[in-house]
């Protein structure tokens, strides 16, 4: 006669080791897709400001009006995210600072910057690499991450130069060179 208690507790903790393994990679799918589902929340925060603001102050002819604005008044004239305003500052999905004022670049507050805080090293890399060309137009004039800055070609940098957009990857993965804590600029005309 087979002894069925043995067997039986073999196969269970057969069976707990294969639910607790699959447990285990249905767990990090998940943490996966909602990583790049907030990185793609963040990616289209940047570019719903750009698109915001150069619609808003395009007739104007200068980005005078952004100096001294609040959060609640960049809300109310809808040219960040509703969800980006948390008390009195603007915040990326990711948790960081926003800021939105004209660039010290050019004179005549001709350009504006948009600074993200506090990006992760991955989520950095990312926003880094965004194609901001369309139809060879574009109103990115520079990227500032970290300490390092990158332009466009057609704003008088060599196509493949090491400061050209767009970045390679490896370039963006060396720029943003701390773990959580990175800072991307984009200088917009």
């Amino acid at each position: 006669m087979i002894n069925q208690k043995g067997n039986t507790m073999l196969e269970t903790l057969a069976a707990l080791s294969v639910v607790t393994v699959l447990g285990i990679g249905v767990i990090k799918l998940i943490g996966g897709m909602f990583g790049a589902f907030k990185l793609n929340m963040v990616v289209n925060e940047i570019q719903e400001i750009q698109k915001n603001i150069s619609a808003r102050y395009r007739l104007e002819g200068n980005y005078t009006g952004l100096n001294g604005k609040t959060a609640a008044q960049f809300a109310s004239e809808q040219l960040i995210p509703s969800q980006m305003k948390i008390g009195n500052e603007i915040r990326h999905r990711q948790g960081g600072i926003v800021t939105i004022s004209v660039s010290d670049y050019g004179g005549d507050d001709e350009y504006y910057d948009v600074t993200f805080n506090s990006l992760t090293k991955r989520t950095c890399t990312n926003l880094a690499q965004i194609n901001w060309e369309s139809k060879e137009t574009t109103d990115l004039f520079r990227i500032k991450v970290n300490n390092s800055t990158f332009v466009l070609p057609v704003r008088g940098v060599a196509v493949g130069a090491a400061n050209a957009l767009p970045m390679t990857v490896a370039k963006a993965f060396s720029s943003c060179n701390k773990s959580d804590d990175n800072v991307i600029t984009w200088t917009f005309k």
